[in-house]
């Protein structure tokens, strides 16, 4: 099978046109599945050690705790995961960039961001929470918020 990619910057950001013979179908819509799908984290409960899947969509951010990292959820709880930071660099596929050293930030969160001392930036997310990207990280941030 032959794939044939267009790069349009007229095109919106959050879409992709996919033009295929009919006799495709079943394939396409499988990949339509598969991007669609909902991926998840699986996490631990802190009050009683059960292990949860999270999806990512109620994830706000994820800061470290050692060896360990601590999930900070849009419900304002938090979970624990067995992962470093190092190892969740997969997940700026899904919109969560490293912000320093401690925190990944879920990006579709920010509502607002400001320039702060020493050529960082406050952000500013939905829950109203606070936090500072670090100068090495704040050129790669106001590239994917604009």
């Amino acid at each position: 099978m032959k794939l044939n990619i267009i790069w349009n910057k007229q095109k919106e950001k959050d879409c992709i046109d996919i033009i295929s013979h009919p006799i495709n179908q079943k394939l396409v819509t499988s990949w339509q599945n598969q991007w669609q799908q909902t991926t998840t984290l699986q996490a631990i409960q802190p009050t009683n050690q059960r292990t949860l899947l999270v999806a990512l969509t109620e994830i706000e951010a994820i800061e470290t705790m050692g060896h360990m990292s601590k999930i900070r959820l849009l419900s304002g709880n938090d979970l624990w995961l067995q992962k470093k930071l190092k190892e969740l660099t997969y997940l700026e596929s899904s919109g969560f960039y490293r912000i320093n050293n401690s925190t990944i930030l879920n990006i579709q969160q920010i509502s607002a961001f400001s320039a702060g001392q020493h050529a960082r930036l406050e952000v500013f997310t939905k829950n109203h929470q606070r936090y500072i990207v670090s100068r090495h990280y704040a050129k790669q941030i106001k590239e994917h918020l604009q």
